[in-house]
């Protein structure tokens, strides 16, 4: 994959600001801890409303049409803002959305409170993301959009268990009772903690409808190969994801005992993003990604196809291998157009990941044909195909040099 990276004026990229980081990060974890908690939430729902494993996928399918549409749109007014308006504001949707599903009395409220929640999330991730990597230093961009998706992947692996909790100490119908403490402290930050976007790393480039569409083409010649991989890796990671708790439920465990094997699924991609990033930054962005990538598969398989500790465990080391090139993909995105990181970022992470939420419908539709087990284990050949398009541009270069 050729790195043709634009090189423009950027003076403050060469020291990092921390202080930014930090607030972004947090808000990333707020969001996150709100919305992750959605997989635990599904079987309440199902139980309080009756709803089907179809239905289950078509709520998650929301979160992929809105991050499909919302995320390139509020990217690219996120490259042109001095001031992270959407990045703060944004959480208050997801948490008010989040914290109002669990009492939802019918399937077409629980459509409209999933609705507002990634509103919330599709305007947060542009720009919390482009304003991670416009804090890095020269050397640690990668590292520091590791960071900032790690607070993420810490919120998502709280998530489930955060809702149960909550609900078992205060009750479902006063969840809601979180949005204050939670508003309190997205305004502190944005009073306090971040920072206003440098000037040099604000395109000149006004927001118009028109430029919206050449923009965004112009951006995808550059990176449509990223989104690609990234959307493969994605629907993988969300498609085993969402439906790890049910299947723990459809095998005589609890709700409890689901959200427990997802708190430690994620928990492991919180230090592998890390780790990916770090290694990104000093042994080459492609090669970590390709290496973890198709290494993923063959622990998911295992992990999917035997029981106990093995099964955690395997399962575990496939989640994290397939989190550790989140923030290398999108790192190569940054640096390829660093005037337009918010952008760059919607499309590398927002798009994938909405692409791969709209996925979770048809598993869902297949586990009702074909059952849940047997799908999943489908489902985590998929990175698979990233491996096997690479080997094939290597053949295809290698007869080309000849």
């Amino acid at each position: 994959m050729p790195h043709n990276i634009e090189k423009p004026v950027m003076t403050s990229e060469e020291h990092s600001d921390r202080k930014s980081l930090l607030g972004f990060s947090f808000l990333h974890f707020l969001n996150d801890l709100h919305t992750n908690a959605f997989p635990s939430i599904i079987p309440m729902l199902v139980q309080s409303i009756s709803m089907s494993l179809s239905q289950a996928g078509l709520l998650n399918a929301v979160f992929g049409i809105t991050n499909l549409l919302g995320q390139p749109i509020t990217g690219y007014f996120a490259d042109r803002q001095k001031k992270p308006w959407l990045a703060v504001w944004g959480p208050m949707l997801s948490i008010a959305g989040a914290s109002l599903l669990p009492i939802s009395p019918s399937f077409s409220i629980a459509l409209i409170l999933v609705a507002l929640m990634t509103i919330g999330t599709a305007s947060f991730h542009p720009q919390g993301l482009g304003r991670a990597g416009s804090s890095a230093g020269s050397k640690d961009l990668a590292f520091f959009i590791s960071l900032f998706a790690a607070c993420g992947s810490f919120g998502s692996a709280l998530g489930p268990v955060y809702v149960v909790f909550v609900i078992s100490l205060i009750g479902k119908e006063m969840l809601p009772v979180v949005l204050i403490p939670s508003f309190i402290i997205c305004l502190y930050i944005w009073k306090n903690i971040v920072s206003e976007q440098a000037a040099e790393n604000i395109t000149n480039e006004k927001a118009e409808f028109k430029g919206f569409f050449t923009s965004m083409r112009d951006i995808m010649k550059k990176i449509l190969s990223l989104v690609v991989v990234a959307t493969v890796r994605d629907a993988t990671l969300q498609g085993i994801r969402i439906f790890i708790p049910m299947l723990v439920v459809l095998k005589g465990g609890t709700i409890a005992e689901g959200g427990m094997l997802l708190f430690a699924i994620t928990l492991s991609c919180t230090f592998a993003g890390i780790l990916g990033g770090k290694l990104a930054d000093t042994r080459g962005d492609e090669k970590v990604m390709l290496w973890t990538l198709g290494l993923s598969p063959i622990f998911l398989i295992s992990g999917l196809n035997t029981t106990g500790i093995l099964s955690v465990t395997t399962l575990i080391i496939g989640f994290g291998l397939l989190q550790a090139s989140t923030p290398v993909t999108t790192a190569i995105a940054q640096k390829k157009c660093p005037l337009s990181r918010s952008t760059v970022s919607s499309l590398a992470m927002g798009v994938s990941w909405g692409i791969a939420n709209l996925f979770t419908t048809p598993v869902g539709f297949s586990a009702d044909i074909i059952g849940l087990e047997k799908t999943l284990r489908a489902v985590a050949f998929l990175p698979w195909t990233v491996t096997a398009w690479y080997a094939l541009k290597m053949i295809f270069s290698a007869k080309g040099k000849r």
